[in-house]
């Protein structure tokens, strides 16, 4: 006789084949989802930990990714502590078989939202590099944010080429703004305007933005324009048509810098006077800058990230 399970699709009988049913799936999921150590085409050793197996960056295409450089468990580097995600243009394969960067490799294998961490040993290197002199590979730990098709790099170079245009055509404008702006504080006339800090940094607000304060520890994109104070342009941005992107409080630009551009909101357009212990020092920057030079620059803080 036939058990009856065979013949009558009863409740439990469902039950069970879909109790079942689910259980294969888990298992299954659980084994696909499993990180695995392989190798790239070269021979680098990755490990994919998430995998979304979607479209992957093709030669041409701009990869956008974050990357965290380990020595085992210890962060050295990292690209969040710049404030940016690293970039790459996926270029194309090697004809004649010459050795590829595996992080290049691994970005190559990655979809939008998958991590890998690429093993590279640190015998491939012609020594160490420092703080790796005993641990046998470079850990690189990937994450994959964005891929732009080359139409859409087109589209954004040639946006970026018309804004840098009309930023520079504004240099003039700006070049007789600063100039007012430190004839006025020559002569004491900008009177309550300017304030002062302890370290003897002095600035004056020409207009107040709305955004968000430009902390220490951002990433700040600033519009400049320096001169010292005998009227002569040492340097500025809106020669070269876009804003400069420095990470506020980090060293990376003079102290007048790392102290001023934090007192403001994104969309302030100000302009400081930097005493020379907060500049270049005593020793200045020839030939532009002299020695003990007092600053003047007009700043523009046109995005805190």
């Amino acid at each position: 006789m036939k058990n009856i399970f065979q013949s009558i699709p009863t409740t439990r009988g469902i039950f069970l084949q879909m109790a079942s049913v689910c259980l294969l799936v888990v298992f299954l999921f659980a084994c696909n989802s499993e990180p695995k150590e392989t190798f790239t085409t070269s021979g680098s050793k990755y490990i994919h930990h998430v995998k979304n197996n979607g479209a992957t960056p093709q030669v041409g295409e701009e990869a956008t990714f974050t990357v965290d450089v380990r020595n085992d468990t210890k962060v050295v580097q990292s690209s969040r502590d710049q404030g940016k995600p690293a970039k790459m243009i996926v270029p194309p394969l090697n004809p004649e078989g010459g050795s590829m960067s595996p992080i290049v490799e691994a970005i190559m294998l990655m979809s939008v939202g998958d991590s890998v961490t690429v093993y590279q040993s640190t015998d491939s290197f012609p020594q160490k590099p420092p703080g790796f002199e005993n641990t046998p590979f470079i850990f690189y730990d990937l994450v994959l944010t964005s891929i732009k098709t080359k139409e859409e790099i087109e589209a954004e170079r040639k946006e970026k080429q018309a804004k840098m245009v009309v930023e520079q055509a504004r240099e003039p404008e700006v070049a007789a703004a600063t100039a007012a702006a430190l004839a006025s504080y020559k002569s004491n006339k900008l009177g309550d305007a300017l304030k002062s800090t302890p370290s003897g940094l002095k600035y004056t607000v020409l207009e107040e933005g709305t955004g968000p304060m430009a902390e220490v520890g951002k990433m700040v994109d600033v519009h400049y324009y320096g001169m010292t104070t005998d009227g002569n342009m040492f340097d500025n941005s809106f020669k070269r048509g876009e804003p400069y992107g420095v990470p506020i409080g980090r060293g990376q630009v003079i102290k007048g810098w790392d102290e001023g551009i934090p007192l403001f909101k994104e969309g302030t357009k100000a302009v400081l006077f930097i005493p020379h212990e907060l500049g270049y020092g005593e020793a200045g920057s020839p030939p532009s800058i002299p020695s003990k030079a007092e600053l003047v620059f007009y700043v523009e803080v046109v995005k805190v990230n």
